[in-house]
């Protein structure tokens, strides 16, 4: 009988793709950040349809219009630099959506980042950018009087 190699537990198998997403969507915004059009460009999906929403803006929903937007982006050269953290991913059979925060020298955004994959690599299929909404702090508990029951 040929011994093949063992499978991981999924578990595992779940953790290392989600830290694959992690890596595709940080490196989105360090190509963004440095302005590297050739490697943003790299990074989207070229198998599936894509589709993009810059803040303010309509949607685009081809690939030549995505990359242009970006391209156009990315030659402003008062195009801010963007940090990303606050990831939260969500993985089924070949797509992920990252939801995450921009931060901007001027404030915050709130981003959705589809990816899929294409052979080994997580390629972005959506990226969608909007004002985030301004920090809340909850309000303090009430004193309820302990005298009622409700």
């Amino acid at each position: 009988m040929a011994r093949g190699r063992i499978p991981p537990p999924a578990e595992s198998f779940e953790e290392d793709e989600q830290e694959a997403i992690l890596a595709a969507n940080r490196a989105f915004y360090v190509a963004f950040s440095s302005r590297d059009f050739e490697a943003l460009a790299e990074m989207w999906a070229t198998s599936v349809p894509v589709a993009c929403v810059h803040p303010g803006q309509p949607a685009l929903l081809d690939r030549e219009s995505v990359l242009r937007s970006w391209q156009a982006i990315l030659r402003n050269p008062n195009a801010p630099k963007a940090g990303v953290s606050d990831e939260f991913v969500i993985m089924r059979q070949g797509l992920a959506i990252v939801i995450c925060r921009e931060t901007l020298p001027g404030g915050q955004l709130l981003a959705t980042n589809g990816f899929v994959r294409e052979g080994e690599v997580w390629k972005i299929v959506h990226h969608h950018a909007a004002p985030a909404p301004p920090a809340t702090t909850p309000p303090p508990p009430q004193q309820r009087d302990r005298r009622k029951l409700h």
